[in-house]
């Protein structure tokens, strides 16, 4: 992997630390227990959207848009499910509420990268992603999330769905275990908490 600008900045925040993370806990799957086996964040495709370098950023409401206020929050976690892995770095990338990706513009609005804390912790705030069209279909509600070690390699492309989305259905592309149970509703706000990756 080419060293980049985002990968110059993990690098000088840093210390050499390499990244996993768990599976989270996003559906109505009962929590895990010592009996029950830990498994890494399933990956999801990358999509045609992705673009290096989203600024160090983790409030995509900054633009005063109209739409649905999300709140996400979680932590990154070693494969054993229980260990934080501080510093590794998130990217979030999504739709602008009216469904549209931002990648011209020099704001490279609803992007960002987040060092998560020591203790693993992340949070996002956002709006709920628009709908758009997939050939005949639209795709369902979703958020592209990719994690890097220290290094700047690359452990886990995935997406984050809503739960009840009726959108989910004949998606080609969405995993059960990737869909996120939350407070809320589609016409009020949604505020999502304990989205854990497991890498």
């Amino acid at each position: 992997m080419t060293l980049n600008r985002r990968c110059f900045l993990i690098s000088t925040i840093s210390t050499g630390m390499v990244a996993c993370a768990k599976k989270a806990n996003w559906s109505d799957e009962p929590q895990l227990t010592d009996d029950e086996p830990c498994e890494p964040t399933v990956s999801n495709i990358e999509g045609p959207f992705y673009i290096t370098d989203a600024p160090f950023r983790n409030d995509f409401r900054i633009w005063d848009d109209e739409g649905i206020p999300i709140s996400i929050s979680g932590k990154v976690l070693t494969q054993d499910c229980t260990q934080a892995f501080p510093q590794a770095i998130i990217e979030f990338w999504q739709s602008d509420p009216s469904g549209n990706y931002d990648n011209d513009s020099t704001e490279k609005r609803y992007r960002g990268t987040i060092q998560v804390a020591e203790d693993g912790k992340y949070s996002l705030s956002s709006y709920l992603p628009g709908l758009y069209l997939n050939g005949t279909k639209y795709r369902p509600h979703h958020i592209h999330v990719k994690i890097w070690d220290s290094l700047g390699n690359e452990l886990l492309t995935t997406q984050l769905y809503f739960k009840g989305d009726p959108y989910l259905i004949g998606d080609s592309f969405f995993h059960e275990s990737l869909v996120m149970s939350f407070e809320g509703s589609f016409t009020t706000s949604i505020t999502a908490t304990n989205i854990d990756f497991v890498v």
